[in-house]
């Protein structure tokens, strides 16, 4: 771990959190103090550091008439997360008011079930509100050209249903005009056929006018009948001549149509799809020129086997059924290179006499537009799966922070705390907002050295990275908590660099090592007091020894008995020491067995008060049923009996009762308390009462004893499967209590 954020101070802890490319600030309190804006974040608001500390609604005024700060202030009572996307919201930037568009995130911090502090984070997505505008306009304009293929297919489809009539009109007229033709013919052979008979019958006639007036007469008549008929075929033949100009000018108006087309267009005739027309736009698409019309279109364009768009048009031709397709994929051999291209088509079946005889093709190359909306969604997937991945490491990030059983803290170019994690709040005992709110050698710490004399601020592990510039590790130092016991940590330190090599501040790591130094320092105290305290009876011991050795024919026999007394009482305590370091020596090693046998409470009692009662002139109450039974060892609950009364009178001298209490738990459990009405124990010292090598004091005065009593008692409790405690209330008296099973 403190090679992990050895690395991470190189590489800028500090960057990821305060020069990261999306904004990140930090409000506190209903008022919305800002205590923390990264450099992204004051560039977005067009603001410098200097409105850290202050009202968000102070510091960035513009933003009061807008929905933001009542959302933030909302969240204080729900703590509730809310996000947005493509917000718009205008900042004053250099003086001038800017409207941008972010994706934001505010997101309620809890310590404890209560909210202390919001993290918002913004991202600027101008650029791409921008682009989706862009596209959003490309859309629209892609629209308006297919409404107007629409209408120029829909006024194609008009003019083929016109020029149809047309063809059917003119199919009719031919078919008169071949009937006209055939009885004209007719006329004119019977003219000839008359003509040469009257021509016959002339010469005869000539001889004889009187008897042919009234043959002249029915030729008049008949001559009549025929420049009627002649007038009429005059009649037919203008009709006819009409009709062939009207079919020319709707041939001429449909070709025109096709040439000046905005879009690119083409007809193909005939199963082979001869290219009948087509117009300068098309040919430009295809990439060919008019040598192409008049022959078959898979012959010129070969690529077109197999794709969707060819496909399409021979199932047009063959249904006789319109087909369109929006931003369809089509390969055109181009200039010598197979290219892909993004076409809007439209093929409409081109239909003469009733029947389908071709296929006008219309396309329109939404290329461009397609390949910046490829390029737009790449561009957006790209950064959505950048954001999430940095949102991933983000989270992971704080969940390392938030989960670490090491203090995190990080300072600034000033010393000035600008984060705390979790578990650095709680071994300082202060909130986040608390701990910022100071320097890391701020005199409010009481930071000490370890031997408790005042630490000079050049000595701080802090210090002493930011001045080498290089990392610190395992520096312990004290600390002395405002109403609290003093707690000693080992800080890890490292520098935080910018991208230039400029120290922007520092990271510290640091775990509370206080049950480590005390463990030490109790070891330390235990050879010193192990070594008193044997040294004691042994003195005492070895004293009446040579006094009896050297005087024993002088002394009187009072004299000796007492010194043998007093002999014997030193090997008494000097046994007791050496059974105390024996029974921890067989705990640590786990040789402490057990002898379970049943036997009553009041057994037990009989043993360990006797000595007492006889030896002190306190009074030992017994309340409750001793006559219950335990299964347990009897020595060795004797030697907790004994322990607990032992420091009762020793701990209490002022008592003058010390009261065991018998208390029946349920069927299986029996609870045993010994009360005294002593001066009580510090609430903070009652944690480490049952810890090795601890011993406590009384109004400053210490007590003999290697402080393994209470250890053992707790351990053989332990093996009983019982439990172990003390309540005491400052100034009111102890009890020590523990459970056997019945």
């Amino acid at each position: 771990m403190t090679n992990f954020f050895s690395s991470l101070g190189t590489e800028g802890l500090l960057d990821i959190l305060k020069q990261s490319s999306d904004g990140t600030a930090i409000y506190t309190g209903i008022d919305l103090t800002i205590q923390f804006a990264n450099n992204a974040m004051l560039k977005l608001w067009g603001k410098d550091e200097s409105l850290l500390g202050k009202k968000l609604e102070d510091a960035v005024p513009e933003l009061k008439k807008q929905p933001f700060t009542d959302i933030l202030k909302k969240i204080w009572f729900t703590g509730e997360t809310y996000e947005a996307r493509n917000t718009a919201t205008k900042l004053e930037i250099d003086g001038i008011f800017i409207i941008s568009y972010f994706d934001f995130t505010y997101k309620p911090i809890f310590k404890g079930g209560t909210i202390y502090c919001i993290l918002h984070t913004a991202t600027d997505v101008s650029e791409r509100v921008k682009a989706l505008e862009l596209v959003r306009k490309k859309e629209d304009n892609e629209q308006l050209i297919n409404e107007n293929l629409k209408a120029a297919n829909e006024e194609l489809h008009t003019l083929n249903e016109e020029f149809q009539k047309t063809n059917e009109e003119l199919a009719a007229m031919n078919e008169e005009y071949e009937i006209t033709n055939e009885q004209l013919g007719e006329a004119h052979q019977l003219i000839e056929t008359f003509n040469q008979e009257l021509k016959k019958e002339n010469t005869d006639l000539l001889s004889d006018n009187e008897g042919f007036k009234d043959y002249i007469s029915d030729l008049n008549i008949s001559k009549k009948s025929l420049e009627q008929h002649n007038k009429e075929l005059r009649e037919l033949n203008d009709t006819i001549i009409l009709l062939n100009t009207k079919i020319s000018d709707s041939e001429t108006s449909f070709i025109n149509l096709i040439a000046q087309a905005p879009v690119a267009m083409l007809l193909v005739k005939g199963n082979n799809f001869i290219i009948t027309m087509i117009n300068k736009p098309m040919l430009e698409l295809l990439g060919k020129d008019k040598g192409i019309i008049g022959k078959p279109l898979f012959d010129e364009l070969p690529e077109l086997d197999g794709q969707q768009a060819a496909e399409m048009l021979v199932r047009t031709f063959n249904e006789g059924i319109a087909h369109s397709e929006i931003s369809n994929p089509i390969m055109l051999n181009r200039n010598g290179n197979l290219e892909q291209g993004f076409f809007n088509f439209n093929y409409t079946p081109f239909i003469e006499n009733g029947k389908v005889t071709g296929v006008i093709n219309m396309a329109v190359d939404v290329s461009p537009q397609v390949l910046a909306i490829q390029e737009r969604d790449k561009t957006i997937a790209e950064k959505i799966e950048l954001e999430e991945v940095l949102r991933k490491s983000e989270e992971r990030l704080q969940g390392i922070l938030e989960t670490m059983a090491e203090g995190v803290g990080v300072i600034d170019a000033n010393g000035q705390m600008v984060y705390a994690n979790p578990m650095a709040q709680h071994i300082l005992g202060l909130s986040e907002s608390h701990i910022k709110d100071r320097t890391y050698d701020d005199p409010k710490w009481q930071n000490l050295r370890i031997d408790g004399t005042p630490l000079p601020s050049e000595e701080h592990p802090m210090t002493i990275m930011m001045t080498t510039r290089k990392p610190v590790h395992d520096h312990e130092i004290c600390v002395q908590l405002a109403n609290k016991e003093r707690i000693y940590i080992s800080i890890n330190a490292a520098p935080i660099f910018d991208t230039e090599g400029n120290l922007t501040g520092g990271i510290g790591t640091f775990m509370d090592v206080t049950a480590r130094r005390m463990i030490t320092q109790g070891k330390d105290d235990f050879i010193s007091i192990a070594s008193h305290e044997l040294k004691t009876p042994v003195t005492a011991l070895k004293a009446s020894l040579q006094l009896l050795q050297r005087s024993h024919e002088k002394l009187s026999v009072d004299v000796r008995a007492r010194l043998v007394d007093q002999s014997i009482k030193s090997l008494e305590k000097l046994s007791h020491l050496i059974t105390d370091l024996l029974d921890t020596s067989r705990i640590d090693q786990g040789h402490f067995k057990l002898n379970k046998q049943p036997f009553a409470l009041s057994e037990l009692f009989d043993d360990c008060c006797s000595t007492h009662i006889q030896n002190s002139d306190l009074n030992i109450t017994i309340e409750g049923d001793d006559s219950l039974i335990v299964e347990a060892d009897n020595q060795q609950i004797g030697q907790v009996m004994t322990n607990l009364i032992t420091n009762a009178i020793k701990y209490a001298p002022d008592s003058d009762e010390i009261i065991i209490k018998i208390e029946k738990l349920n069927d299986q459990e029996v609870k045993i308390t010994v009360k005294d009405k002593g001066p009580g124990i510090p609430k903070e010292k009652l944690i480490h009462l049952f810890e090795r090598y601890y011993r406590t004091d009384y109004q400053g005065q210490k007590f003999t004893g290697l402080g393994l009593g209470l250890y053992i008692s707790a351990d053989i409790i332990k093996n009983h499967g019982g439990k172990i405690g003390v309540e005491s209330d400052f100034g009111n008296g102890s009890e020590f209590w523990f459970t056997l099973p019945l």
